[in-house]
């Protein structure tokens, strides 16, 4: 290899931009607790920061821990039937529309985790605002709707998130040291 050769290889790699793919969790301690929240309140938001801004987003989910205890409701054709949580996160991409994630546990009492890949209807709606790390999310947690008269006598049913967290699927740039020629040098004298 001649000598312009290899150094117009070192002078490359210590300039090339370098990303690498990888999933990054972001806890999100300001979502937990009880919901609903109060009578009034099925809702928590809250920032987050990523580690660092990512240069491509390829997906991103959301994942809940918990337990839940389910309600119980009659309807006008019979019951009682249980009557379970639900729990949407949500972004706000404006001004475009939303990213929504079904994370509703299954239809028991008792502890659950559930992750799923937030999904949107809008047509212009990208993860272009998260291109620099940072975003809000608001987690819902209400009773599940009912269909028809449903409302004799209910029990409504009680959620308590344990665990909440972003999930981001993306390029992430990657540190590079820097060096200074002459120690690049050292690296290869026998």
């Amino acid at each position: 290899m001649s000598r312009i050769t290899f150094l117009s290889i070192a002078i490359v790699s210590l300039f090339a931009a370098s990303a690498g793919a990888a999933l990054v969790d972001v806890p999100l301690p300001g979502l937990l607790g009880s919901y609903p929240v109060s009578e009034t309140i099925a809702s928590r938001t809250v920032s987050f920061q990523l580690p660092a801004p990512p240069s491509v987003i390829h997906s991103v989910s959301f994942r809940i821990s918990g337990t839940q205890t389910l309600g119980a409701i009659t309807c006008e054709w019979g019951g009682p039937y249980d009557w379970p949580m639900q729990f949407s996160p949500e972004m706000y991409d404006a001004p475009h529309g939303y990213w929504t994630a079904d994370t509703t546990p299954s239809v028991a009492s008792g502890p659950f985790t559930v992750t799923a890949t937030f999904t949107t209807s809008f047509p212009n709606t990208t993860w272009a605002f998260l291109l620099d790390g940072r975003a809000e999310v608001t987690l819902y947690g209400s009773p599940a709707g009912l269909v028809d008269l449903c409302f004799d006598n209910p029990v409504p049913p009680r959620g308590e998130i344990t665990e909440a967290v972003v999930i981001v699927d993306g390029d992430f740039p990657i540190a590079v040291a820097t060096s200074t020629w002459g120690r690049i040098k050292a690296l290869y004298r026998p």
